[in-house]
């Protein structure tokens, strides 16, 4: 059975008139320091692995017994080896649980890697400080001064007036509307209407209209003379190139030198260390057994008695418990105090019972 959840669960069983309060809880895992091996080896490992199984197998034996005590007749109607005169009640019996420690790794075994560096020694040797190579000098260029004949101004022709044009102003008829037929009906009552033909109507001619322009018409044309300008020249002196610029390649030789160089003699390597595993013990409790009823002893209703409800409280209140005051009454904070002491002792629960007058330490009889 793994770990069980944190939890709190409160159930009101009733059962031949008797109502019991039932409380279980489970807690969670306690870490109890940790345990880092010095050295790892597997001795160890077989050793630890061992320890849980005989830790196993015990848990398993309390389970058995457990089923064992749980698997037979159900609860009799009537309390076994009873005594004659004495009380009993059906009680709840809490969870049975065992103590259990268990080994864990926290970190797993690993290794350090060790990184030894690489050795060097020095040595002499001769290195190339600029290879052959070809060297190109540059020869500049050469010039000379020549003189030439240039043209500055073209040759050029242009036309002279001679003598002007003639003009002279004439009149012309230009024509503004031209000639024209058009329709009219007749005029009087003779000429509208005709009795078998209708309306009656005559063709009219309209005479084209004319207004008269004047106008400038050429009599001589212009008259033009071609003069030529011959073209001007001029003596410029001007610098040439003579010997253009040109290389001349040139051959350098390779040069050396001596230098003191270090050089690896022995590479750089790892070595691994290894790491033992880290342990840590925890401590829980499993359950084994569940909550049951069971019969246990109780005082009968004569034998609670005010002293020894007295003797109670001031057992209880000892432990830390508040019954609520000394009067000598089990009142309901006095039987809250008894609920409580007895889950923390594990006790049966539900009501006032022998074996919690026993585990206070009260003489019960002795105290009607």
């Amino acid at each position: 059975m793994g770990f069980e959840e944190r939890c709190g669960v409160k159930a009101r069983l009733s059962a031949l008139g008797v109502t019991i309060l039932l409380s279980a809880c489970m807690p969670v895992a306690v870490p109890m320091g940790g345990q880092v091996p010095p050295e790892y080896s597997p001795e160890e490992g077989r050793i630890s692995s061992l320890e849980s199984a005989l830790a196993d197998a015990m848990i398993q034996i309390e389970k058995m017994k457990a089923r064992t005590v749980s698997s037979g007749d159900e609860l009799p109607a009537i309390p076994p080896n009873a005594e004659t005169g004495r009380c009993y009640a059906r009680m709840l019996l809490p969870p049975a649980y065992v103590s259990r420690v268990e080994q864990r790794v926290v970190k797993e075994a690993s290794e350090r890697i060790e990184t030894v560096p690489a050795t060097y020694a020095m040595f002499n040797e001769q290195v190339l400080v600029s290879e052959e190579h070809i060297r190109l000098t540059v020869v500049p260029a050469t010039y000379k001064w020549l003189e030439e004949h240039t043209e500055v101004l073209p040759a050029r022709s242009e036309q002279v007036l001679v003598n002007a044009a003639e003009y002279k102003t004439v009149l012309e008829d230009v024509i503004v509307s031209p000639e024209e037929l058009v329709w009219q009906r007749g005029r009087g009552e003779l000429e509208k209407i005709d009795e078998e033909t209708g309306e009656i109507v005559h063709q009219r001619r309209i005479p084209a209209t004319y207004k008269k322009i004047s106008k400038q018409v050429l009599v001589a044309p212009a008259q033009y003379r071609k003069e030529v300008t011959p073209p001007v020249y001029e003596t410029l002196r001007k610098r040439v190139v003579d010997v253009p610029e040109h290389t001349i390649e040139e051959v350098v030789p390779a040069k050396y030198k001596t230098v003191t160089v270090q050089r690896e003699i022995a590479p750089e390597k790892e070595v691994r260390h290894p790491i033992a595993p880290i342990y840590k013990s925890f401590s829980y409790r499993e359950k084994v057994a569940d909550a049951r009823l069971d019969w246990r002893m109780i005082p009968c209703e004569r034998e609670v008695s005010k002293d020894l409800v007295y003797s109670l409280q001031r057992a209880l209140r000892a432990k830390g418990y508040d019954t609520g005051g000394l009067d000598g009454v089990l009142g309901k904070y006095t039987l809250a105090a008894i609920h409580d002491y007895q889950k923390s002792q594990g006790l049966a629960t539900g009501r006032l019972s022998v074996e919690v007058i026993d585990a206070l330490g009260i003489s019960w009889l002795a105290a009607q």
